[in-house]
C-alpha cells in the first residue's frame, strides 16, 4: 500500500485556505442564496477544521466526493480554471491527511484551529471555539443516522460541540460562565472519546441476521420467514 505523505500546511497556506473558503463561499451565497435564506457554506478554516475532525473520528470513512460538495451544501462554486480547483483540493486534502495523522498516530500534536478575537478590554486575545464546534456538528448532522449509536448511548460526549454550536440543553437551562470554561477545555478530550467510541464499535462482533429459511433464533422451531420476520 502506498504510504500517504504528510505535508502539513504552513501558516501562509492556512491563511490562504481560509481566504479561499471565504471567497468561494461568498460566491456561492451570492449565486445561489435567496432573499432571507443563506446556503450556509463553510466560510473559515476553523469551521472546516471542526468539520473534518468529526468526519475523521466518526462512524465510517467519508469520501472527498461526498464531503467536498457539502462545504457549500451541494452548491459548488465556479472555479476560474481546473488549476484553481486542483489547488483548493490539494490544500484541503493535505490538511485532512495532517489531521488524520494527528488524530490516530500523533494525538499529542492535535490542536483544533480556533478563531482568535479581541478580549473584552481590547488588549487580550480571546479564543473562540464556536465556529469549530459548528463545523463539527455540521458533519454529525450530515450523516446523523450513522451517528445514532453514539447519540443514543453516549450523547454527552458531544456536549461541548453541541453547546458551542448553538444547541440548547434538554432542560432549557444554559451553562454559566464557569461551566462554559470547563466545556471549552473538554473539547479535545471529547474528540478522542468519540474516536475511541467508534473504534470500539467497529471491533464488536457482527451478529449475522438469519436467512429467510434458517431456523428462527427465538427458539420457536419455525423458519425465520414464518416467525420473527413478521
Amino acid at each position: 500500500m502506498k504510504e500517504v505523505q504528510i505535508a502539513p500546511l504552513d501558516d501562509a497556506e492556512i491563511d490562504q485556505l481560509n481566504q479561499l473558503l471565504f471567497d468561494y463561499s461568498e460566491q456561492v451565497e451570492q449565486t445561489h442564496g435567496k432573499p432571507g435564506e443563506e446556503v450556509d457554506c463553510v466560510f473559515s478554516i476553523s469551521e472546516l477544521d471542526g468539520f473534518l475532525t468529526a468526519l475523521l473520528t466518526g462512524p465510517e470513512p467519508v469520501s472527498p466526493s461526498v464531503w467536498l460538495p457539502a462545504l457549500w451544501r451541494g452548491k459548488l462554486p465556479t472555479f476560474a480554471s481546473e488549476d484553481d480547483l486542483q489547488h483548493l483540493t490539494d490544500l484541503l486534502i493535505r490538511h485532512m491527511n495532517t489531521l488524520a495523522d494527528n488524530l490516530y498516530e500523533h494525538p499529542e500534536d492535535f490542536a483544533p484551529i480556533y478563531e482568535i478575537g479581541d478580549g473584552e478590554d481590547g488588549d487580550e486575545e480571546e479564543i473562540i471555539v464556536d465556529e469549530w464546534c459548528y463545523g463539527y456538528m455540521r458533519a454529525v448532522e450530515m450523516h446523523e443516522q450513522r451517528w445514532q449509536p453514539l447519540l443514543e448511548q453516549q450523547a454527552e460526549l458531544l456536549a461541548p460541540m453541541m453547546i458551542f454550536s448553538g444547541y440548547s440543553l434538554g432542560d432549557g437551562e444554559q451553562p454559566d460562565a464557569a461551566d462554559l470554561d470547563l466545556l471549552r477545555e473538554a473539547i479535545v478530550d471529547s474528540v478522542f472519546a468519540v474516536r475511541d467510541f467508534w473504534i470500539n464499535e467497529s471491533e464488536k462482533p457482527k451478529v449475522a441476521k438469519p436467512g429467510r429459511n434458517d431456523p428462527c433464533s427465538c427458539g420457536s422451531g419455525k423458519k425465520f420467514k414464518q416467525c420473527c420476520l413478521h
